[in-house]
């Protein structure tokens, strides 16, 4: 069988979520499918560890000279000419193919709060949502959570929709050494015990309230660590609220060997997003022997179970009294130390990939 894939997420340098799940199912399919044929599209030059596969992966590039609707447009008119049996989209699909198409829908936050999105973000989000909802033969959602949005604002593709939980990458988040703790906070000149959150900086994922939430806390010497680029929306607003508070500090972009350091050095990690499909990153933290702290939504809820501790994100005061409460509960800490590491054994990449490729090829 002759299944394409699309490659322009997952040969991102810099790689948030949607990026890396595409790259981690990517490289998971070259190890465990050495049958079928994969044929793997892509706009730019690839990336040295996406070049390397087997011989049943055979690479084309077709060339765009536009940011946006590679795949809508151009990769439309390749699937056309060249039809396949099988068609995989880890986000986007084009406007015309021939061939099974199977897509992932991360997350509909651009329809639940259109507010936390640039308008012009908005209107993209929604025309390439639509076409992928409608176009696709089969939806894998993320979540239960996702799966229930798409019901709700999509109810005629029910019947074509099933669950695979993201995974996480256990090689590389790990409990860390003393050593390697102390290399990253020197690296950065943080102190020893700080809060981190990692990730977009942007109203999306609810950092304003965070940030109002740690401007109350007055008598903790532990800092807010905000580490990673800024988003389409609200990074200014952001850093307006931070103001002079010399206890918050921007890190900016941080490279993926600093990233993993920097969440295993951390005392807790933060996760205040109002709206998420899933939540890597609490995984992640957790996998790192990292207490977490999170926002008391459901898909969260389904992450991490009775190992965070969660609270409401729309409340300045209740972020801000969880954040303090375990500051101080050193036992609370431990606690969710130990629930963490057994969670996260629950969910891997290579679960992932195999539930995913056999959904694909049934």
């Amino acid at each position: 069988m002759i299944i394409g894939l699309e490659a322009s997420r997952a040969n991102k340098k810099q790689k948030t979520g949607t990026e890396w799940y595409a790259w981690h199912l990517f490289e998971q399919f070259k190890e465990i499918d050495q049958d079928n044929s994969f044929i793997i599209y892509h706009n730019n030059d690839l990336t040295d560890d996406l070049a390397e596969a087997p011989a049943n992966f055979l690479f084309k590039q077709i060339k765009w000279p536009f940011r946006k609707f590679w795949t809508h447009i151009c990769l439309s008119f390749e699937l056309l000419l060249h039809p396949v049996d099988k068609l995989f989209f880890s986000n986007a699909v084009p406007l015309i193919t021939r061939g099974e198409v199977i897509a992932t829908i991360h997350d509909l936050g651009f329809i639940k709060n259109p507010e936390l999105y640039h308008p012009l973000e908005r209107v993209y989000q929604k025309v390439s949502h639509n076409i992928a909802i409608k176009r696709a033969d089969k939806i894998l959602a993320i979540s239960e959570a996702t799966k229930a949005d798409i019901i709700k604002y999509y109810p005629k593709a029910e019947s074509k929709i099933k669950v695979i939980y993201n995974g996480w990458d256990d090689k590389e988040f790990k409990p860390i050494t003393e050593d390697k703790k102390q290399f990253i906070k020197h690296k950065y000149n943080l102190p020893d015990r700080y809060l981190l959150y990692i990730g977009r900086i942007e109203t999306k994922k609810n950092i304003q309230n965070l940030v109002k939430g740690f401007n109350t806390i007055k008598d903790s010497s532990w800092p807010l660590v905000l580490a990673g680029r800024p988003g389409n929306y609200g990074f200014d607003e952001i850093k307006k609220l931070a103001g002079n508070n010399k206890k918050i500090i921007f890190l900016g972009y941080i490279p993926q060997e600093d990233y993993k350091l920097l969440i295993g050095a951390a005392s807790i990690f933060v996760f205040p997003s109002k709206f998420e499909g899933f939540g890597i990153p609490i995984l992640e933290a957790m996998g790192s022997g990292v207490p977490v702290l999170c926002s008391d939504i459901p898909v969260l809820h389904e992450v991490g179970g009775d190992a965070a501790v969660f609270f409401d994100p729309d409340s300045v005061e209740d972020i801000a009294m969880n954040i303090d409460m375990l500051i101080r509960g050193s036992a609370k800490r431990q606690e969710l130390i130990k629930l963490g590491l057994d969670k996260s054994r629950e969910f891997s990449w290579e679960k992932c990939a195999k539930e995913t490729l056999k959904y694909i090829l049934s």
